[in-house]
């Protein structure tokens, strides 16, 4: 139970603590602008991306295939990056925070990187939940769901906490302090993005593989570690915070008035301690907690096979069980090139390497009659294996004749290069 807990906590942990933090952010430097109509321009983006996302999802669920996850995700992301580089310009001018009127430039910038973010974001976050109830098929009152659900709302909530006192870490700083520091967080955040559109777009064959895959396959294989990245540099609010000097004594005031101003200062150091615990406690489960939450499935091993007058055969009687098959052919470079066979139902089968354009070759699994990827945990539908697109196998050319699923020797040495 634990297990289910956290693999409901983590993701909604991690996906919230990327959303708020530099969000949280970004509301400090608002703040601290001479200007409080950014403010409410935050917060009503803000709410915007809110009910957005979640009109989104319910678009996605309830049409299915109105809404493709892969291009509203990279839409998104593409208006955050424009966003991004525009704020980060405006916050650069030296009269920007001095300024009393509203810049609606600045203003359009701020509405569009919040609600971008939180779009993105959103969706992942509430996928989670919605898929939870998906797939309990009806079966929504019974503990495995409750502790679904349970794990992902404290693991959202405490994103959300988290965020709340980084926000008022920043808040304590100097403002060219605190520019810094959001300056760092977007540039972390910005090479995520560029990682994503980046692989979409191969996925897409919108860029090329070859040389531009042996780049990519590090960055896509260890994406689980940007997380620790964003850990890393939320720490800098805190440090920071930590070694600004304290503040000098205003003309005029008195002893009294100025002890009064130290220990308001010293008070706001607690936000930059409470910011270090919290960070310290993600980390933790994070590290550790993913450890024991995503215990990775053996695959089962793959059945050797070799190919006859140019085809591959398998026979109907060994994957007509509705179950995952895993099969190895010994390709004329030496690549061990594996597919995976799986009945979907009656006459219907899905036939596709064991690998995907997005994660590579690290195979897929079978867990609660759902295919599984072993590396990104995408659960996907039997009735998609076969077809392009996400995280499925990438499709193999079949047919059935004779009892057997015959597959062609030219497909399989087509994709050789998958499985160096």
């Amino acid at each position: 139970m634990l297990q289910t807990f956290l693999q409901q906590f983590i993701p909604a942990m991690e996906q919230g603590v990327t959303l708020a933090v530099p969000l949280g952010i970004l509301l400090a430097i608002l703040v601290n602008m001479d200007t409080k109509e950014y403010k409410k321009t935050f917060f009503r983006a803000l709410a915007w991306g809110f009910w957005g996302s979640i009109f989104i999802v319910v678009v996605k669920v309830g049409t299915r295939n109105a809404v493709s996850r892969e291009v509203f995700e990279s839409l998104a992301i593409v208006v955050a990056v424009c966003a991004e580089i525009a704020i980060l310009l405006f916050f650069f001018r030296k009269d920007m925070r001095k300024r009393k009127i509203k810049d609606k430039k600045v203003s359009g910038a701020v509405a569009a990187m919040v609600v971008a973010l939180c779009l993105y974001h959103g969706m992942e976050i509430w996928l989670i939940p919605v898929t939870t109830l998906v797939t309990a098929a009806g079966n929504y009152f019974t503990v495995m769901v409750l502790i679904r659900l349970l794990g992902f709302a404290f693991g959202f909530g405490f994103s959300v906490l988290g965020g709340y006192l980084v926000h008022k870490a920043a808040a304590a700083l100097y403002y060219g302090r605190l520019l810094f520091v959001f300056t760092v967080q977007l540039a972390a955040i910005f090479l995520q993005q560029i990682i994503f559109l980046i692989q979409i777009m191969m996925a897409r064959q919108f860029l090329p593989g070859g040389p531009l895959m042996k780049v990519m396959a590090p960055l896509i294989d260890h994406q689980s570690w940007f997380i620790f990245i964003v850990f890393f540099i939320t720490v800098l609010v805190p440090v920071t915070l930590f070694l600004q000097k304290k503040p000098q004594r205003p003309q005029g005031t008195n002893p009294a008035q100025y002890r009064k101003i130290l220990m308001y200062a010293k008070h706001k150091l607690r936000w930059g301690t409470a910011v270090i615990i919290s960070l310290c406690i993600m980390v933790a489960i994070s590290s550790y907690g993913s450890v024991y939450a995503n215990k990775k499935e053996i695959l089962v091993p793959a059945v050797p096979v070799n190919a006859v007058d140019g085809n591959v055969s398998v026979s109907l009687d060994k994957v007509n069980d509705g179950h995952l098959h895993r099969f190895v052919y010994k390709a004329s470079g030496g690549e061990m090139v594996r597919f995976i066979v799986i009945q979907k139902g009656g006459s219907s089968y899905g036939v596709g390497l064991d690998a995907c354009e997005i994660c590579g070759a690290t195979g897929y699994y079978e867990k609660d009659g759902q295919v599984i990827c072993r590396l990104c945990d995408v659960r996907m539908n039997k009735a998609t294996i076969g077809m392009k697109g996400g995280c499925n196998p990438i499709p193999v050319e079949y047919k059935v004749a004779n009892g057997s699923i015959n597959v062609t020797q030219a497909s399989l040495e087509k994709d050789r290069d998958k499985f160096k």
